[in-house]
């Protein structure tokens, strides 16, 4: 991953010092979507320790959350201030646009530069397995539309056209918007306690049935406690007449059959009884 940061902390140095050579404001939301992707690298880097502690008594599912705690404070800053920001700057180009531009040229062949060492630091994640290093292949591919933009405009700027400037700088700003409101969205879904899938729970439902003691399952209700790691409890139909020690026996196999077909599931709270009930539980 350090290398994907040193990719975009060189790209980020183009886009500036190309935006101070030319003055383009299309040039200067490209370079605030670099500083977005930049942020979000460091907070991947950062909160992965963070995750990886040890669960304690205050956090008995472990500190996975804190990676979606930072991932949402971002989306949320990036959102209030750099799309109003831009969107103004846009707009106030596209009312009132420049005159004349400067070393158009050099500005036009660094934000090429940019895109190509973006399909590099794509082609690098591509390669690589895991949930970081496909997030980063996705804002890898994000941040080449915004840059592609930039150069579209700075094309049109320079074959006479200088109102592309803020129209570049507003196509930049909704991307950004769009990638802030996604970063949102997801990392809140899982902080107010998201629940899998119904497929989740019909897989779960099969995995129990398999086993010959199994009646029925009924009452389960899944959350996740992290980006990739799911707290599962369950009640599971049995005959009355089973012991204690046979049901603590059917409980490890439960446990086991369910978190081989679904290695997400770390924490697993199993109950038995007599009776059926309703298929998922609501609190």
């Amino acid at each position: 991953m350090r290398d994907i940061l040193f990719i975009y902390l060189l790209t980020l140095g183009i886009k500036l010092y190309a935006y101070f050579l030319s003055g383009f404001t299309a040039i200067l939301a490209d370079a605030f979507h670099s500083v977005i992707d930049i942020t979000m690298i460091l907070i991947l880097l950062l909160s992965e320790r963070y995750a990886e502690k040890e669960a304690d008594y205050q956090h008995p599912f472990g500190h996975e959350m804190a990676r979606n705690v930072a991932s949402l404070a971002v989306g949320v800053g990036f959102i209030t201030f750099m799309f109003f920001e831009l969107m103004k700057e846009g707009l106030l180009k596209v009312l009132h646009p420049a005159s004349g531009y400067s070393n158009v040229e050099v500005a036009l062949g660094a934000e090429v530069a940019v895109l190509a060492l973006l399909v590099i630091a794509a082609l690098i994640s591509a390669r690589r397995s895991g949930i970081l290093n496909r997030t980063l292949l996705v804002e890898s591919l994000n941040d080449s539309l915004s840059t592609l933009a930039a150069i579209v405009g700075v094309g049109l700027v320079w074959a006479g056209y200088p109102i592309f400037d803020g129209i570049a700088t507003i196509a930049i700003a909704f991307i950004i918007f769009y990638n802030s409101f996604r970063l949102v969205r997801d990392n809140a879904r899982l902080l107010i306690g998201m629940s899998p899938s119904e497929d989740f729970y019909r897989s779960v439902e099969d995995a129990c049935l398999e086993i010959e003691r199994v009646k029925g399952v009924h009452d389960m209700v899944g959350v996740y406690t992290g980006e990739n790691s799911v707290h599962l409890d369950l009640h599971v139909t049995v005959d009355g007449a089973m012991t204690i020690e046979e049901a603590d026996k059917l409980s490890v196999e439960i446990a086991e059959a369910i978190m081989a077909k679904h290695p997400e599931v770390k924490h697993i709270s199993v109950h038995f009884c007599p009776h059926d009930g309703r298929r998922r539980k609501l609190y």
